[in-house]
């Protein structure tokens, strides 16, 4: 028989994935952020700034998808909860976003077109005509 662990499978590497995630996001972002953004003259770098957000968007939505998969085929209960609640507030986010973007775009305030209102003799010139 083999000796049962009292540790779960793969928690350190997860726990290890997860302070990269948040710490790594944060810091890119961050230095995105100040590479890109000045509020007198021109900015730093702008191209290294693009850059960094990109990374930043990748890494802090890539890094708990691939935190719930490997939590998964460790079999790692707390590691599949954790990851799993993250990647879904990220989904409903992203499906939010998304909803108010939609309903946004519909308000958008469009003038009627005019409509003619004068006899057909006076109608030369009068908008809508």
């Amino acid at each position: 028989m083999e000796p049962e662990h009292s540790k779960s499978r793969g928690s350190l590497a997860l726990t290890l994935l997860g302070l990269v995630w948040f710490f790594g996001t944060l810091v890119l972002g961050y230095m995105g952020l100040y590479y890109g953004m000045a509020f007198m003259g021109p900015s730093r770098d702008g191209d290294l700034a693009q850059m960094l957000i990109y990374v930043a968007l990748g890494l802090g939505g890539g890094a708990p998808v691939v935190g719930l998969i490997a939590a998964r085929l460790l079999n790692n209960k707390g590691g599949t909860w954790f990851y799993g609640l993250v990647v879904l507030a990220m989904v409903l986010f992203v499906i939010f976003a998304a909803y108010q973007y939609k309903s946004r775009s519909n308000h958008i305030y469009k003038e009627d077109p005019p409509v003619c209102t004068a006899p057909p003799e006076r109608a030369q010139g009068v908008p809508g005509c």
